[in-house]
């Protein structure tokens, strides 16, 4: 099999799945709990947290939450945000660039919640427009939302100029969605209030997340309980999941420069060889992080190209695998004035740590083999 399916989900790392097989085993106990046990458990999971400081350079800045995934470190930033902000500041910004995770949560806030959603525009290259950002920004701006590499094309987002930007409006939190940058770029983390990651993206466990956050007292808790993790959290800490995604961001985090050089080299590869196909465009930005290739075939539909490369064993998928079942044109794609005949004929390619050469190798000789059945159907 060859799977280039690395945006959806990864292979975890053996010593990631070693790591939480141990804790599992042999620190199984309750980090609230008051006896000795508990207390080795609590500073263990003290432990995790002053390592992921160390490894991510946040010199103390961040609260560390560990979240059952990005899905609930964004649902519980945004709606936490928002509610504690709504008063004094209940406009919120995002753009259709977003996860489902944050833009339904953006949209719910608008829709049943009564606040005053605002959508920033995207340039043709994928880009949240920041000048337009700068046009609609008031002193009634309590959330502003933006991812840091989009999962579909795999633009990487201007991070520090939103961060810039927000530093005149002191009302405004800025939310990161980090999910697909760490491990594959260099992330800076200056004037980000909150930001979101997901294990399963970078090698980790499913069901691994993290949310950190600047001021705990900024966040409205939305889940009630114990008041574990200050109170935002509350349930018994799942200690083995924390500790082995420590792991799993060290491994991260330590292999970034070597990733990103080599997936560079296999995405130009991949695009000059696309390059040479009559009907085939390759619509992610050539400035876009190199692990997602957006492919376009207009002609053909997304899901028969999905179900003939799964014919000859290459995993791939049709815009992101979060959304990719609901059969409506991508939002992302659109917002690049893609011509829609391109966008249901879209692809993506996403690479990862595990991704060979002999993967390169095999998905060209495979997509020889698929061209030619398509080819006179390609517009």
């Amino acid at each position: 099999m060859i799977y280039l399916d690395n945006a959806a989900t990864t292979q975890a790392d053996q010593d990631v799945i070693d790591s939480f097989s141990k804790v599992n085993q042999t620190f199984y106990f309750n980090p609230n709990s008051p006896h000795l046990a508990g207390l080795q458990a609590e500073q263990l999971l003290l432990k995790a947290k002053d390592e992921i400081n160390r490894v991510l350079r946040l010199n103390h800045r961040y609260e560390i939450i560990f979240t059952s995934g990005a899905t609930e470190s964004n649902n519980m930033a945004l709606k936490g945000v928002a509610y504690r902000k709504r008063e004094n500041a209940n406009e919120i910004i995002t753009s259709v660039l977003e996860h489902p995770s944050v833009l339904e949560v953006m949209r719910y806030l608008e829709a049943k919640q009564g606040f005053k959603l605002k959508y920033v525009n995207v340039t043709e290259n994928g880009k949240v427009d920041v000048d337009h950002l700068k046009s609609i920004m008031t002193d009634k701006v309590g959330l502003v939302t933006c991812m840091y590499v989009n999962n579909v094309m795999g633009q990487i987002q201007p991070i520090q100029a939103i961060a810039n930007l927000l530093a005149d409006y002191p009302r405004a939190h800025f939310h990161v969605d980090g999910v697909q940058a760490l491990g594959k770029i260099s992330m800076n983390f200056k004037g980000i209030d909150s930001l979101s990651l997901s294990g399963h993206k970078f090698n980790g466990l499913k069901g691994q997340g993290l949310l950190l956050i600047k001021n705990t007292q900024n966040i409205e808790p939305i889940i009630h309980g114990g008041g574990q993790e200050y109170g935002l959290r509350s349930g018994t800490i799942n200690l083995p999941m924390a500790i082995s995604m420590v792991k799993a961001i060290k491994n991260a985090v330590n292999h970034t420069q070597e990733l990103n050089l080599r997936l560079k080299e296999y995405n130009d590869r991949l695009t000059t060889f696309l390059s040479k196909y009559k009907g085939v465009y390759i619509l992610s930005p050539q400035d876009a992080s190199p692990q997602i290739i957006n492919i376009g075939f207009p002609g053909v539909k997304g899901e028969v190209l999905v179900n003939a490369f799964s014919k000859y064993g290459v995993m791939v998928s049709t815009t992101s695998a979060c959304s990719s079942k609901r059969g409506k044109l991508n939002e992302v794609l659109l917002a690049m004035d893609i011509a829609e005949t391109s966008i249901e004929g879209s692809i993506r390619l996403s690479m990862g740590a595990r991704t060979s050469e002999e993967d390169i190798l095999g998905f060209e000789d495979k997509f020889k083999i698929i061209y030619e059945e398509i080819k006179e159907l390609l517009k």
